[in-house]
């Protein structure tokens, strides 16, 4: 046999590492993560129109109190809106915590509010005469006065959040339920559990702090098609918004048919001429609305004064469209 049909030592060596690698691949246990269907559906917060129309109210409405407290207060404005997990929401918020659990009796649910520690040390330097800045507190728990601002500021937030909640969703009450020192105690069910975080910016002074509302999905789950939708005739402006528009005057023309000329006919025109119409023409009289062709009627007399009697509305206009 032939010298170079045998295998080198090295092709034997290389051959038999191989087929070792392919035993251990099959020996390998295989792992795998059970698929959540759940997580599929989700509750976009781009899509929840309605929430951030309570959210724009909440921050207008509460702006305007806030400044008697915080003189200085330049912005209170809506940063961000984004869903997650509870348990990276909770992992952001800084010690010592200020977590307002806010209770939502018609959901069976509960909101939660925090508010941002270096915003609540700037408040309170401000109150006592000093910079809008935060003072340094490392491990440090609230005192008895500290938490007293603390609940002033909630206070505060919560009534302008209850009634633009009112006024738009109309669900029950929002009711602040108590200050969580402790933000793992915020994850009562799973750690997958996904929230709406609302992220409001408030600026005193070239400061920046932040309040975050925690909405999570479960709660507002029976009313998502409710906060998907716009509200347009919300409130106490409906009406009012309605009497203004009924008493916007408009200008009304009635146009009677165009009558065709040659040029030199209408050179030859002097004061005092006469242009006959067709008779026909005062049975097709087009009333228009501030230059859109509306009505159609009939020309005749009323009480005396020149008249138009409606007689229907014109043919591409109907009660919905204009021409």
């Amino acid at each position: 046999m032939a010298e170079e049909e045998f295998l080198s030592q090295d092709e034997i060596d290389m051959l038999l590492q191989s087929l070792g690698a392919e035993e251990e691949e099959e020996g390998e246990e295989v792992t795998y993560k059970p698929f959540d269907i759940g997580e599929l559906e989700r509750i976009s917060p781009t899509r929840l129109i309605k929430l951030e129309q309570v959210i724009n109210r909440w921050v207008a409405s509460a702006t305007s109190e806030l400044r008697s407290m915080i003189f200085n207060l330049d912005t209170i404005s809506l940063a961000e809106i984004k869903t997650e997990k509870i348990s990276d929401f909770v992992l952001k918020i800084p010690l010592p915590a200020a977590i307002a659990v806010l209770n939502v009796e018609a959901l069976n649910g509960k909101f939660y509010m925090v508010i941002d520690t270096r915003l609540i040390y700037t408040v309170i330097s401000i109150i006592f005469g000093g910079p809008a800045q935060p003072y340094k507190v490392e491990g440090k728990s609230f005192t008895k006065f500290e938490l007293k601002v603390i609940n002033n500021l909630i206070e505060i937030f919560v009534k302008h959040l209850n009634s633009a909640w009112q006024e738009l969703i109309r669900e029950g009450e929002i009711e602040f339920g108590g200050i969580e020192d402790n933000p793992r105690r915020l994850i009562t069910v799973s750690r997958n559990e996904i929230v709406i975080v609302i992220t409001l910016e408030v600026e005193i002074e070239g400061f920046k702090g932040y309040v975050y509302l925690a909405i999570p999905m479960k709660t507002i789950e029976p009313i998502k098609d409710t906060l998907r939708t716009a509200d347009t005739e919300s409130g106490d402006y409906r009406d009012a918004i309605l009497e203004n528009l009924m008493a916007t005057p408009v200008l009304l023309e009635a146009v009677l048919p165009a009558l065709s000329m040659t040029v030199k006919e209408v050179l030859e025109l002097k004061e005092g001429d006469f242009i006959t119409l067709d008779p026909r023409s005062t049975n097709s009289v087009t009333v228009k609305v501030e230059g859109v062709p509306m009505f159609k009627g009939i020309l005749g007399e009323s009480a005396g004064r020149k008249a138009v009697k409606i007689k229907s509305f014109v043919e591409h206009f109907g009660r919905g469209s204009q021409q």
